[in-house]
């Protein structure tokens, strides 16, 4: 069987054929170069907003002052260090719990009195040492102090520090503790106070949906302009980020767990065992339609909960088609259906691909353990899985067997004057011969001809190199059990995991020259996924994500207290799958998650965090089912499928595709609602 890709006819993606072609590049050349000349002008003559980073020693039941110069009327302070970050976002004051008092002060040290206050910020600790939380808070004077304040500068600047004493605007901590506490601090003298700030955000993140909708450009590079104007926003609002603080934006524990799975991937794709897959499940099921594609389900299912589901449509994609075209199959059909299931599959583990790993690699969400995430997935999933079989089966039909014009044609270009070679007639010989009569499936006509063939054609190459590549993907998932076990091995995360197991594969292949491998993994991805990283940040500096949890919390308060977690978990569920269905479903993980924790950290609000964050990888992973933009897997079938000369358009994704994310959802809340709100699992 030929292996050279046949395409469609006509011009390639992206290339202008008419006048309304051309004059549509020009329109969109001149937004994009607009849109640089703007934030490239304003990040070049924008000088960085410098942080003040201090440690902070309060002794036991005594205050600290650090001096402040303002720079405007607010102030935003940032701590780090042992602080229990939940009893500080939800109380107030609780005398039981050791904390710093922190609030901003005009104080006067020759009569040691304080003139004006701000109110005090509670930051609650823990005795454990080990821990290191993040909180902040923006302090801001009164109209009437801010007057003081600068009534009392101007006199000490013009009549001397005698008049008034030595006085300050100063940070106190008040110890309320009975131990010392040291504490990393810093200050923002310019914070983002701006009124409309909200809805600059808000046209950023509208911006950032059309230009990858529209597909203006590729979707890497919109990301990048994207998160690049931002920055630039910032900049404008006088919060320009340093390089450091921007690469300390990106989630480098995804980042490796993505690559070393990517490693790993690459040389095991060499070995052509994804295409043995394919042969295998034809074998099993005896060339019967409907048996083979549940079989490729599971296949895809299985692979993608341990390898990232992207990337194992890429290399699946194209022995499923050639299957398809042997069977007479509809090509098309048959890929939407491999992409659902990819979906499906990825969420069941940390690793299944973009948006579990952005997830469950949080570090404001707690451990995330890889037995723990799979023991939550896995029930629905398996669920879901049957259930897009039997709708599939149900409402498509015979439709899988009816060929578009262009398969049909591509068919017959393809088997014209084939006839097969002497050494396949012998395997088709032997085929038959070794058949037993009794056969729990009945092979389909041409059986042992079309299987004769793809073993020809799909035969397991560097065998060694298969071997070399199962065990670093047994010692990763042996480490990914044992993670869950406390005392095993207590240093483990789940990049560490996969970056070892790519190194000990890198090894054991005795590369000597890795261009090759290096050349294939998906670069693109990795950047596309960086520039998310700092594209959410900007958004979540902005205020937006935190005004979004606000409209939230407001519709939760309308329910009854006992109900309220029920409704943000379905809250946060249909939302991210409704945005997951027509934006990539990376990108709302990235923004969900923060809107996760951001709403279990509210005050009157009876939400946990961990069922939120189950809701919103139920929600992104199923929810990209909707629609072809909705993940790489969907996008990646299309690609292949183009390549190999079958179009799968948007229309024909979405008419099967968003009836079943919308089943898959239903699903998902019922078990949610079971879990998590009857039996409370979490």
């Amino acid at each position: 069987m030929d292996e050279v890709p046949v395409r469609r006819k006509g011009s390639r993606r992206g290339e202008p054929e008419t006048t309304k072609g051309y004059i549509c590049l020009i329109i969109k050349l001149t937004v994009l170069v607009g849109i640089w000349i703007v934030f490239t002008w304003i990040l070049l003559t924008y000088n960085e907003n410098e942080l003040k980073d201090s440690l902070v020693t309060v002794m036991p039941n005594q205050t600290t002052f650090r001096n402040l110069k303002l720079e405007q009327d607010t102030v935003q302070i940032l701590l780090r260090g042992p602080i229990n970050k939940y009893l500080t976002k939800h109380l107030v004051r609780a005398s039981n719990f050791s904390a710093v008092a922190v609030r901003l002060e005009w104080w006067d040290f020759h009569l040691n009195r304080s003139y004006l206050r701000t109110n005090r910020w509670n930051v609650y600790l823990t005795r454990d040492m080990r821990k290191y939380s993040q909180v902040k808070r923006i302090f801001q004077f009164s109209l009437s102090g801010k007057y003081e304040i600068r009534a009392l500068e101007n006199s000490t600047d013009h009549a001397g520090a005698h008049d008034w004493g030595v006085t300050k605007t100063v940070i106190s901590f008040k110890s309320m503790s009975d131990y010392p506490v040291g504490l990393h601090m810093t200050v923002n003298t310019r914070p983002m106070t701006a009124k409309y700030v909200n809805l600059y955000a808000a046209f950023l993140l509208v911006g950032f949906y059309v230009i990858i909708v529209w597909e203006l450009a590729d979707r890497t590079l919109c990301t990048l302009l994207v998160a690049s104007a931002g920055l630039a926003l910032l900049a404008v609002l006088g919060n320009k980020p340093t390089f450091a603080t921007i690469i300390s934006w990106i989630s480098w524990e995804s980042m490796m767990l993505l690559l070393g799975n990517m490693i790993m991937m690459s040389l095991m794709a060499e070995t052509g065992f994804f295409d043995y897959l394919a042969v295998v499940a034809y074998r099993i099921s005896k060339g019967n339609p409907w048996f083979l594609i549940a079989l490729l389900g599971v296949v895809v299912g299985l692979s993608s909960a341990f390898l990232d589901n992207a990337t194992v449509v890429l290399f699946l994609s194209p022995p499923v088609i050639r299957l398809c075209e042997a069977m007479s199959l509809r090509t098309t059909l048959v890929l939407i259906i491999l992409a659902l299931y990819a979906n499906v599959g990825g969420s069941v583990t940390p690793v299944g691909g973009a948006p579990t790993a952005i997830i469950a690699t949080n570090k404001d969400v707690a451990k995330m353990t890889f037995i723990r995430f799979s023991i939550q997935m896995l029930p629905a999933a398996v669920v879901c899985m049957i259930t897009i079989f039997a709708l599939v089966y149900l409402f498509l039909g015979n439709r899988i067997f009816i060929l578009d014009e262009n398969q049909l044609e591509l068919t017959e270009i393809r088997r014209e004057n084939v006839r097969p070679p002497f050494d396949i007639q012998l395997r088709i010989a032997e085929l038959r011969r070794r058949q037993t009569g009794r056969s729990f499936v009945r092979p389909v006509p041409n059986y042992f001809e079309t299987l004769a063939h793809l073993e020809a054609n799909h035969r397991l190459r560097k065998k060694m190199l298969l071997v070399q590549s199962l065990l670093a993907l047994f010692f990763a998932i042996s480490c990914f059990i044992l993670q869950s076990v406390p005392w095993a091995i207590p240093g483990a995360t789940l990049g560490w995991i996969s970056i070892l197991s790519a190194f000990l594969l890198l090894i054991l292949a005795d590369k000597k020259d890795l261009t090759e491998t290096l050349a294939g993994l998906e670069w693109h991805t990795m950047l596309y996924l960086a520039s998310l990283f700092v594209f959410t940040e900007v958004i979540y500096d902005m205020g937006f994500i935190h005004w979004l949890g606000m409209q939230a919390v407001t519709a939760i308060k309308q329910v009854d207290e006992q109900y309220q977690n029920m409704v943000g978990m379905l809250l946060i569920l249909w939302l991210s799958a409704i945005m997951s269905a027509f934006i990539d479903n990376t990108a709302v993980a990235a923004i969900m998650v923060k809107l996760c924790i951001d709403l279990a950290y509210y005050e009157n609000v009876a939400v946990s965090l961990l069922p939120l964050i189950w809701a919103s990888t139920f929600g992104t992973c199923y929810g990209a089912s909707g629609s072809l933009l909705g993940s790489m897997a969907n996008e990646f079938v299309a690609v292949i499928g183009s390549q190999y000369g079958y179009q799968i358009t948007f229309k024909s994704f979405f008419v099967i595709g968003f009836p079943i994310m919308l089943t898959t959802i239903v699903i998902c809340s019922i078990f949610l609602i079971l879990a998590h709100s009857i039996f409370a699992w979490h």
